[in-house]
């Protein structure tokens, strides 16, 4: 019985190395697929406690002057926050969301497409509600 786990396990794993060979893998350890699409979709801001202090109906995302300018509420810090990102496809980001970032002043970030042949540099401005 448990030979045939054993059996089992080897062969799910040579199916899974089997389907990824198909795209090469980035220094990063993702896919390198075929998206061609690079961009922001949305952009999350997290305060300290954790909830979204962007407000927004007034977050502008500009795909074709690769701008995002955004509102923040009233007495939030922004040397503070803690941004996330839906990005098109495959696509990845530089430098890494989900860490504390000083948005006092316009930051840059870096998309990359699927296939990392197409490469959007966004510039991130932060304001705050009431300022």
């Amino acid at each position: 019985m448990k030979i045939k786990h054993i059996i089992s396990g080897l062969i799910a794993g040579l199916f899974i190395l089997y389907s990824c060979s198909e795209y090469p893998i980035d220094d990063d350890g993702l896919l390198i697929t075929t998206q061609e699409k690079c961009y922001i979709g949305s952009i999350y801001l997290y305060g300290t406690d954790n909830i979204d202090c962007l407000i927004q109906d007034s977050t502008l995302i500009d795909t074709i002057n690769l701008t995002v300018n955004g509102l923040v509420k009233f007495g939030t810090n922004l040397k503070y926050l803690k941004p996330a990102a839906s990005l098109s496809i495959d696509s990845k980001i530089t430098p890494a969301m989900g860490v504390w970032t000083d948005f006092s002043l316009p930051r840059n970030y870096t998309v990359i497409s699927g296939n990392r042949k197409v490469i959007k540099e966004y510039t991130i401005t932060i304001r705050v509600e009431g300022e």
